[in-house]
């Protein structure tokens, strides 16, 4: 079963409520059923051991159908780890989509989503339980939300325009977050989001990635170099990743080629 990425709009530290719009990068899970917990994951080529994700959903799983059940799984993700660019989100869709699939249990998809959220909770992936990175990764996209109360406020489609994500070297892991007060934000992302919720996620995406950039010290002249270019740029979640929405990527590649790796997709 398949999951994607996504891009944020609106970060939920701050207010609990959050936008993101879904992204052609991918991850793809196979699960059989069998006893204990294991199997492969590979992260852009290189393996990775942490299983803390799959014994999550399969727990969530487990409890919510009380069944007793393990799981081999093998996970292929195109998604960088510690970026901003929702791979956990990712991988935790695609592997309940594959355990139910397994199970053979039907489930309506923003239920799905939803044991999804919880099962990042318990890994301890997720500040928010990042119900919108979680929609957006699911649906595709535009997706804000409610992620306290884990309501969808609003759904639209977007054009499949190309977007330039550009990764820096530095990692940051939500759990390194959990002493910063996003709380003194809250006024400001307030606003942004209203802005998303009229229709301006553009402006939306910028003030967010502006407010939450500073605020975390990440270098912005990345930022200023795609808005030179007349892209719609952002910072993706906790970051460092930023990303710019542009009909001219290569340009937009070409200034941010000195600040980290970069990765052309499209929104999806």
């Amino acid at each position: 079963m398949e999951a994607f990425s996504a891009v944020t709009v609106i970060n939920a530290f701050a207010t609990g409520k959050g936008g993101a719009i879904g992204i052609d990068l991918k991850v793809k899970a196979k699960v059989k059923l069998k006893e204990g917990i294991g199997g492969e994951i590979f992260v852009r080529g290189e393996k990775f051991m942490d299983f803390s994700l799959v014994k999550a959903v399969r727990d969530v799983i487990a409890e919510k159908f009380n069944i007793d059940f393990g799981i081999k799984v093998k996970i292929d993700s195109e998604i960088p780890i510690g970026k901003g660019l929702k791979s956990s989100s990712a991988v935790t869709n695609a592997l309940i989509k594959a355990v139910l699939k397994e199970l053979k249990i039907e489930l309506p998809d923003i239920e799905a989503i939803k044991l999804g959220v919880e099962a990042s909770k318990r890994a301890g992936v997720t500040l928010t339980g990042a119900f919108d990175d979680a929609c957006a990764s699911y649906f595709g996209g535009l997706c804000l939300t409610d992620n306290l109360n884990l309501e969808i406020l609003k759904r639209e489609k977007v054009e499949k325009l190309p977007v330039v994500i550009l990764i820096p070297k530095r990692t940051v892991l939500t759990a390194s977050l959990k002493d910063k007060n996003f709380k003194i934000l809250a006024p400001y992302i307030e606003e942004a989001f209203n802005l998303a919720m009229k229709g301006e996620w553009e402006k939306a995406t910028f003030f967010n990635g502006l407010v939450y950039s500073s605020f975390l010290g990440y270098d912005l002249k990345p930022f200023f170099k795609a808005l030179e270019l007349n892209a719609i740029v952002g910072l993706s979640g906790k970051g460092p990743a930023m990303f710019a929405i542009s009909e001219e990527p290569e340009k937009v590649a070409e200034v941010w080629r000195e600040h980290g790796e970069i990765v052309i997709t499209t929104l999806r």
